[in-house]
């Protein structure tokens, strides 16, 4: 059985990350350097994964390491390293969606501009990623980690800290909306291949 397989274990890599964490919380800078070049692409990734603007994914990624020395002390070494990463740096990212939501709503209030009737949001739709910005960002990350990277549901479970069960009975409410979104669109072409 490998490392992978068994529940709790401990990965040969989640042992070099613990070295380098517990090195960094002693003050070592070039430990400290060590895990920014270890996890620093797969963050850049991950950001764009989410569709971050390409000109904040930078951005993301340095508030995110940032925020991740900061609560350095309360990381659980009993949790791998990559997971509570990506959380960090996922509710940074759905946080500065909030914000831009906010703020673009109030724009909206300031100017008075009319909202676009249902119709009009529909035929402006085209394709499924379209579909998808319909979303809310942790509405679409369950999806596109479900359809688009066929994660299972345990390792989406581990990665959000929610419960498996809940993210499957999430998961297929999702996937109904889409579906009547997209029959509505187009009828018939929600049940075509």
């Amino acid at each position: 059985m490998t490392d992978t397989a068994r529940p709790g274990a401990v990965t040969a890599r989640q042992n070099e990350d613990l070295v380098l964490i517990r090195k960094i919380r002693e003050g070592d800078v070039s430990a400290l350097d060590r895990l920014v070049d270890r996890y620093l692409n797969q963050l850049m990734n991950f950001f764009r994964y989410l569709r971050a603007p390409e000109a904040s994914v930078e951005d993301l990624v340095q508030e995110t390491f940032e925020r991740v020395i900061r609560k350095l002390d309360a990381y659980d070494e009993q949790k791998r390293f990559a997971s509570w990463l990506l959380t960090v740096g996922r509710n940074l990212y759905f946080d500065q969606c909030r914000r831009e939501n906010r703020r673009r709503e109030h724009l909206q209030q300031v100017v008075h501009e009319p909202l676009p009737t249902p119709e009009e949001e529909v035929v402006e739709r085209q394709t499924a990623s379209e579909l998808l910005q319909t979303l809310n960002p942790q509405e679409r990350f369950l999806v596109e980690l479900r359809v688009f990277q066929a994660m299972p549901f345990a390792e989406i479970a581990e990665l959000t800290g929610e419960v498996e069960v809940t993210l499957r009975s999430r998961f297929f409410r999702i996937m109904g909306r889409l579906r009547i979104s997209l029959e509505k669109k187009a009828p018939g072409a929600a049940g075509s291949c």
